[in-house]
């Protein structure tokens, strides 16, 4: 008989993976993704869904080599095929990235080239409820807008599907120890140097301790309750965004200063994260300092110039503003 962890995985994979269709399976050989991986394989046998597991082993500590050995020792145990490699985050990070953002980009890199080899529709991760929590946190802390506080869902972008994020962390160990199945232990996770750590084993365990034990679970349904009005606002915010802006003969975004000023502030900001975005600021940047600045910007208030994220400045001209990469003037000086 099936117990809780696997109705809610049925219940989620059903919605997010077509019967009958090649799924790869994102598995780093922790708790989450190991339990992922057998949970997904004894769906796919009533689904006509088959697997395939995909490794990336990032080289940033010790033990990743023997990790990417246990993931395909695992595969080899389950007969599943499995696409492994080793890339350098350390060598491959951009100038403007921190080490989490260019291995998170490495990975998914990895992965959507996986997946597109193998012929596969959807990349299923082990992101879980607990994740979802503490990706809402971080972002509530760093001005993050009402959509980016909906969190993650459950599908996309692209082929991503994560049928275990309606399923707590703790469940899925619960599920790997009464299955007597295995995993490993990163030991960065430990390392409160890291912002998600910080959040996972010092911020959400004393709210828990301190005001609701079942926070994790009530910040998610919270997130869920914003998210209807949310895209609702969004899409307000895109139809003003296509009527007060344009680009200019040089490709940069230009927008009606006095219409953005004289917009809700709700669809204001909205529209502000949006330009920030299509002038091309990395979104994980954006903060409300950026996103307040473009709007002082278009009431027209100190300053004719402000630096955004991405080496993007935004500049207000006669009852304009216009945004587009930072310019130089003589001897490389910002002009």
């Amino acid at each position: 008989m099936a117990d809780r962890v696997e109705l809610a995985f049925r219940l989620a994979a059903s919605r997010l993976i077509p019967d009958g269709t090649r799924v790869l399976a994102a598995v780093s050989g922790g708790a989450d993704s190991v339990a992922l991986l057998h949970l997904l394989r004894d769906y796919a046998r009533r689904r006509g869904v088959s697997i395939q597991l995909a490794h990336l082993d990032h080289g940033l500590r010790r033990g990743s080599r023997s990790d990417r050995r246990f993931v395909e020792e695992l595969a080899r145990r389950l007969e599943l095929p499995c696409i492994a490699d080793r890339r350098e985050v350390s060598v491959l990070r951009r100038k403007d990235e921190s080490p989490e953002e260019a291995a998170r980009r490495v990975r998914w890199g990895f992965l959507n080239e996986a997946a597109t080899r193998a012929g596969c529709r959807c990349i299923a991760t082990g992101h879980t409820l607990d994740d979802q929590a503490e990706t809402i946190l971080m972002r509530l802390v760093r001005g993050a807008g009402a959509t980016a506080l909906t969190g993650m869902s459950e599908s996309g972008p692209g082929r991503t599907v994560r049928p275990l994020l309606a399923i707590e962390r703790e469940a899925l160990r619960g599920y790997l120890d009464r299955r007597g199945l295995s995993f490993r232990e990163d030991p960065t996770n430990r390392n409160l140097r890291f912002d998600r750590n910080r959040v996972r084993r010092v911020v959400l365990p004393l709210l828990a301790e301190s005001l609701n034990p079942r926070v994790a679970r009530h910040l998610v349904q919270a997130a869920r309750r914003f998210r209807e009005d949310a895209l609702h606002l969004d899409s307000l915010a895109e139809t003003a965004f296509e009527e007060l802006s344009r680009r200019d003969r040089s490709g940069r975004l230009v927008l009606d200063a006095r219409r953005l000023a004289d917009l809700a502030p709700a669809i204001a900001t909205r529209l502000a994260r949006l330009a920030l975005g299509r002038a091309g600021s990395d979104a994980r940047r954006i903060s409300a300092r950026h996103i307040d600045g473009l709007l002082d910007l278009a009431r027209g208030g100190r300053g004719r110039r402000l630096n955004l994220p991405s080496r993007i400045e935004a500049r207000r001209e006669r009852g304009r503003i216009v945004m587009g990469p930072e310019q130089l003037g003589p001897r490389g000086r910002l002009s």
